[in-house]
């Protein structure tokens, strides 16, 4: 900021922003409800809902995923950690009256270590992740890993084997559609069927697009 002012023509460093992204204005004073220990009244539309639904939540971090920021609450008439995207709150405000719950058992500094994005919930356990990248895209893996916990297992001519201990979710098949046909699943068997579903339901598209012509 203080070389902004003394320099405000000339920009030397660009971060990543979606100027369309709803919910910023969210993140002071969701922050400052956790760091005091305030009960809200969340009014939430989720993707899957027709309609926006109102409960009360107690708050317990703030994360962000790739320029999306979510907030980890568990709701008052509940026992499992939820995970509310900040462009989804319609609105949200104090209760004073309502006694805050803290959330016993879970060390969110570790709480999500284990898998790729935010999607998880306490009973989640990671898995023994392989795949298999071709040679032409293996430096993207090797240089930027996709998890902490990556290990190179093969590396030859046609490319490279590696393994990844994370939560099976819904970011983790996105991550590897991503690459399309240069990655293959090869373990576990649920998780490549479901992306060798996924692909095919994908193709299907285009097949119906050809069709039609």
């Amino acid at each position: 900021n203080l070389y902004k002012s003394t320099n405000p023509s000339k920009h030397y460093i660009q971060f990543e922003s979606n100027k369309q992204l709803r919910g910023l204005e969210y993140i002071n004073p969701l922050y400052q409800a956790i760091l005091q220990q305030k009960s809200l009244l969340i009014s939430y539309r989720s993707f899957k809902a027709l309609q926006a639904s109102q409960g009360i939540y107690f708050p317990y971090l703030l994360k962000e995923y790739r320029n999306r920021w979510f907030v980890i609450v568990k709701k008052k008439k509940g026992a499992q950690l939820l995970t509310l995207a900040l462009d989804r709150i319609i609105e949200f405000q104090e209760l004073p009256n309502e006694p805050y719950v803290e959330y016993k058992g879970v060390d969110f500094d570790r709480y999500f270590e284990d898998l790729l994005g935010v999607t998880k919930s306490e009973k989640d356990r990671p898995h023994k992740v392989i795949l298999k990248i071709n040679k032409q895209n293996a430096p993207y893996i090797l240089t930027k890993p996709l998890h902490h916990s990556q290990q190179v297992l093969k590396e030859d001519t046609d490319g490279l084997i590696f393994r990844i201990d994370v939560v099976l979710n819904f970011e983790l098949e996105r991550e590897i559609l991503g690459f399309g046909e240069c990655m293959k699943v090869l373990a576990p068997r649920n998780l490549a069927s479901r992306i060798k579903k996924r692909l095919i339901e994908s193709a299907r598209q285009y097949d119906a697009d050809e069709s039609g012509q």
